[in-house]
């Protein structure tokens, strides 16, 4: 054994199944670790960012957590936008570096990354939870369980580790080794933190079990495909409506009676009718930091005239300053497990508050999801009658593809038509970069998304724009027959910048315009099939397609320049 083969099986044993990497000499007998390894698949990408957005889309899909690994110097600085993203959503990854010989740092030694080169660690250290220099063998169970030990979905944690090239090769003896185990360390770690029973049961007494209108608004921490289908118990149990966050979207079925859609960004109207006004009793957030954008641009609405509880169960800060509320510490899944399980026949008052909120709740859908200002014939849609409408194109998607699609959202105007228009499932499968949003993230997040769960169709819709920062990534999906679908929405323009600059000169229109891009033709010639669509109906037909391979394929709609439809959110800037 040596030290390469121990951090393999400690990966192993964590039950890690793939790592996504572009290899280097710094890293040869990691890579060699890796090759031998009977249950871990290395995957070869294109870039380093694209293979730590590929670790993060892993993570989120998977529940475990992600890893990546390049060469120091340049590998780990490609890693950084990677490292941000994951940050910024609090998605456990591991990011692993091969650095120069331990003999040759201080000596001006290529690409040395160490304290006498760049310093990357001192880079990155903002970024993790934890970083580490493994400089000798012995400190190999200490630091590897030092790196590891933040890296769940309870403390949602980065780690870095370099590791010398030599100190890679050192051998070790059993005593040195990283321990296995003895309990089923996964199960350990998505366990969750433990709900917070007094408070739960205040709420029940004060508000569930009484005649008032309560609402649920879920943030990115209650959004995984456990806590999504107790929740549903609770709403439909206690008659809650249930709006979320966009990074909460996924959490619950938008087409449900109970759904109120999104609020904040990329709001629909229920939401913000409901949230918004003065008749609802009290506002139920879970596991949300109420930031700008899920707060719709910090509005005092949100909490005027009514109550605002906050449950999370986040170990850091959250950003909620601006609200003069106390959060209660308690685990989301937890919490709706506590009250789908609470007895309502203890309430006298119960079967009455039921029937009232069944009734406010058929007055609250009267009120429809979309934006009517969106959803009139033609009006602002009259702009541009030769393409296609994104919201139209998302409409159609939704209708055909399979209701337990994981869907991977990318960043630009294409991400408001999503949230809008798309309906979810509500099964926690909705994955968007949504704290930093780096464009062309969700072409290569898909593919680690695709890869957890190989068993779901995937499909990543994405923009012209994203697609000319990451699309080169298309090809990692062909080499490994990967089976997504990549929908790529090309407007030639980075859109909502646009449409800013032709509304009102927000900027001059040459620096928002892009060139029309054959993006059909760009993914043959990386061994992707594709087909290029301009009219609704030949989206049946392109699916169709899709679904006979067994590897990837691109679907470019041609769409035009249309304001996205975020109204409520844009007049709450103004």
């Amino acid at each position: 054994m040596n030290v390469s083969k121990t951090v393999v099986q400690s990966l192993e044993a964590a039950k890690i199944d793939h790592v996504f990497l572009v290899p280097g000499k710094m890293i040869y007998p990691l890579l060699d670790a890796i090759d031998k390894s009977p249950s871990i698949r290395g995957i070869v990408c294109a870039h380093e960012t694209s293979s730590a957005f590929m670790a993060d889309g892993y993570a989120r899909a998977s529940r475990k957590f992600g890893v990546c690994l390049g060469i120091s110097g340049p590998g780990t600085m490609n890693f950084v936008p990677g490292m941000a993203a994951a940050n910024a959503d609090r998605i456990p990854v591991l990011y692993i570096a091969g650095g120069v010989s331990s003999r040759a740092e201080g000596k001006g030694a290529f690409q040395d990354a160490t304290l006498s080169g760049i310093f990357e660690s001192g880079v990155v250290r903002s970024l993790m939870g934890s970083v580490v220099e493994l400089k000798h063998k012995d400190n190999l169970q200490a630091e590897m369980r030092r790196a590891t030990d933040g890296l769940n979905w309870m403390r949602r944690a980065q780690s870095f580790v370099t590791i010398p090239v030599d100190v890679q090769n050192q051998e070790v003896l059993p005593a040195q080794q990283v321990a296995r185990p003895l309990y089923d360390q996964h199960e350990f770690n998505t366990s969750g933190v433990p709900a917070n029973h007094a408070a739960l049961e205040a709420l029940c007494e004060q508000y569930l079990f009484k005649s008032k209108s309560v609402a649920f608004l879920i943030g990115s921490r209650g959004n995984d495909a456990d806590t999504a289908k107790v929740l549903l118990e609770v709403a439909e149990k206690f008659c809650i409506p249930v709006a979320t966050t966009l990074s909460g979207k996924g959490a619950f079925p938008e087409d449900h009676p109970l759904s109120l859609g999104l609020y904040g960004f990329s709001s629909h109207s229920r939401a913000v009718r409901v949230i918004n006004s003065d008749e609802l009793d009290v506002l139920v957030v879970f596991g949300s930091d109420l930031n700008q954008r899920d707060s719709m641009n910090w509005t005092g609405k949100l909490a005027a005239q009514k109550e605002l509880i906050v449950f999370d169960d986040s170990f850091d800060a959250p950003a909620m300053g601006h609200v003069a509320r106390t959060t209660i510490f308690s685990g989301i899944g937890a919490a709706f497990h506590f009250l789908s399980q609470m007895d309502t026949n203890r309430s006298a008052d119960f079967c009455t508050a039921l029937e009232k909120r069944k009734a406010w709740v058929a007055e609250v859908n009267q009120t429809p999801l979309y934006d009517p200002q969106f959803e009139q014939t033609g009006g602002l849609r009259s702009r541009d009658e030769r393409s296609l409408y994104p919201g139209d194109v998302v409409k159609r998607l939704c209708g055909l593809l399979p209701k337990d699609s994981n869907v991977v959202v990318d960043s630009g105007a294409h991400r408001i038509f999503m949230a809008h228009y798309w309906l979810s499932s509500g099964i926690g499968n909705y994955f968007s970069s949504s704290s930093l949003a780096p464009m062309g993230w969700a072409i290569a997040a898909g593919i680690g998304v695709k890869l957890a769960a190989p068993e779901r169709p995937c499909v990543i819709v994405t923009g012209d724009g994203c697609m000319l920062m990451h699309g080169t990534e298309i090809q990692t999906a062909a080499r490994y027959g990967v089976k997504v679908l990549y929908v790529v929405l090309n407007n030639s323009a980075h859109g909502a910048v646009h449409i800013d600059a032709i509304t009102n000169g927000a900027i001059p229109a040459q620096f928002s315009q892009l060139p029309r891009h054959d993006w059909a033709a760009f993914a043959v010639s990386l061994g992707v099939a594709a087909r290029r669509v301009e009219h609704l109906d030949d989206l049946d037909d392109a699916l169709g397609e899709a679904s006979r391979l067994n590897g990837p394929f691109l679907i470019e709609v041609s769409t035009g320049v249309f304001p996205a439809p975020n109204r409520y959110y844009s007049e709450c800037a103004a």
